[in-house]
C-alpha cells in the first residue's frame, strides 16, 4: 500500500478539537462520556445486553485479540422486521472520541435512524486513538498550518503503534460481524462514515472493503494524495462533508472531489456555513444519511 500523506490542518485540528470538548469544565455529563476509553473491561462485561433488541443500545463482546471487552453502541430503529432486509451504517468516532461520539453530538440521531429505516453501529474500533488500521504516516510528509496535536497516551513503538492500528481495524470488522449474525441486514445496503480520524478510516476500510460498502463519506478527513485508492472506490459512491471555516480542509475535499468526478465516480459534497472541524458533526450527519439512502450497492 502506498503511504498516505494527511490533510493540511486535519491532523492537528481532531486533537484538540476532541480534547477541548471532553475537559470543559462545563460540559455534560452525557457529552463527557462521548470521549475516552469508557469502562474497565471488567466492568463491561456485567452489563446486560438483549439480543434481537431494538432502539438504543449500549453492547459489548469479548475481542480475543485485545484480550478484553469491547463495547459498541448499536441503534436498531422500531421498524425494522426480522423478516426484510435492513439497511445498515457504521460509524467511526474521531481522535480522542469513544462509540458514544455520534450519539452525543448529533442529538436527532435516533429520528433520522428511524426516519430512514437505519441500523445504526458505532464501534470503539479498539482505542479513542488507533486510527481504523490506517498505515502508519511519516512525520516529515504531513504538512501542518499548526502545531502536532498531543498524544493521547505515552509514545509508542512503530511496532505497538501499528499492532494497535491492526486491532482497531478487526474491531470494527468484528462489529460489522456481530450486527450481521445478529439483525437481517441487505448486503446491498451496507454503509461506511467517519468524522476526522474516523474519516481517514473511513477513506482506508472503505477502499480495502469495497465489495461490502454500498456507499462511503468521510467527514473532515481529506487526503493531499487526491489519488488514494481512488481505482479501488470507482464503483462506490463517496460523499465529503466538511466545516466552511476548516479552509485547508475544504480546499482539499474539494480537489478530491473534483478528481473523483474526472473518473466518473458518484459523489456528494456537503459544506456546514460556519462549521468548526467539530461543529459541523451535527449539520453533516442528516445529509449523509440522506445520500446513502439513496445509494444500493449491485451485488449481480
Amino acid at each position: 500500500m502506498r503511504h498516505i500523506l494527511f490533510g493540511l490542518a486535519a491532523l492537528a485540528a481532531m486533537s484538540f478539537g476532541a480534547q477541548a470538548i471532553a475537559q470543559a469544565p462545563s460540559m455534560p455529563p452525557e457529552l463527557k462520556a462521548a470521549f475516552g476509553s469508557g469502562l474497565p473491561s471488567e466492568e463491561l462485561a456485567k452489563l446486560p445486553q438483549t439480543a434481537g433488541a431494538k432502539g438504543d443500545q449500549q453492547r459489548h463482546y469479548f475481542f480475543a485479540a485485545a484480550d478484553k471487552e469491547m463495547p459498541y453502541r448499536l441503534y436498531v430503529p422500531k421498524s425494522y422486521d426480522p423478516k426484510v432486509g435492513t439497511p445498515l451504517v457504521v460509524a467511526l468516532h474521531g481522535y480522542g472520541g469513544n462509540h458514544n461520539y455520534f450519539f452525543a453530538l448529533v442529538k436527532d440521531l435516533p429520528a433520522l435512524c428511524e426516519k430512514y429505516g437505519f441500523i445504526f453501529v458505532a464501534p470503539m474500533g479498539y482505542s479513542p486513538g488507533s486510527w481504523y488500521g490506517a498505515p502508519l504516516s511519516i512525520p516529515g510528509d504531513i504538512p501542518r498550518s499548526a502545531p502536532p496535536p498531543p498524544p493521547l497516551e505515552a509514545p509508542k513503538s512503530p511496532a505497538r503503534e501499528r499492532h494497535d492500528r491492526a486491532l482497531s481495524e478487526q474491531d470494527v470488522m468484528n462489529v460489522l460481524g456481530l450486527v450481521r449474525h445478529e439483525y437481517n441486514i441487505d448486503p446491498a445496503r451496507i454503509y461506511l462514515m467517519g468524522h476526522s480520524m474516523g474519516g481517514f478510516g473511513t477513506w482506508f476500510l472503505g477502499a480495502k472493503y469495497s465489495d461490502i460498502w454500498a456507499a462511503i463519506a468521510p467527514m473532515s478527513g481529506t487526503f493531499a494524495n487526491h489519488d488514494f485508492h481512488l481505482a479501488d472506490l470507482e464503483n462506490v459512491p463517496v460523499m465529503l462533508s466538511v466545516g466552511s471555516t476548516e479552509t485547508a480542509t475544504v480546499s482539499a475535499s474539494k480537489a478530491e472531489i473534483d478528481a473523483m468526478n474526472t473518473r466518473g465516480m458518484t459523489t456528494g459534497y456537503f459544506e456546514a456555513a460556519g462549521g468548526t472541524h467539530m461543529s459541523m458533526i451535527a449539520p453533516s450527519v442528516p445529509q449523509i444519511l440522506a445520500f446513502f439512502a439513496k445509494q444500493k450497492k449491485d451485488l449481480k
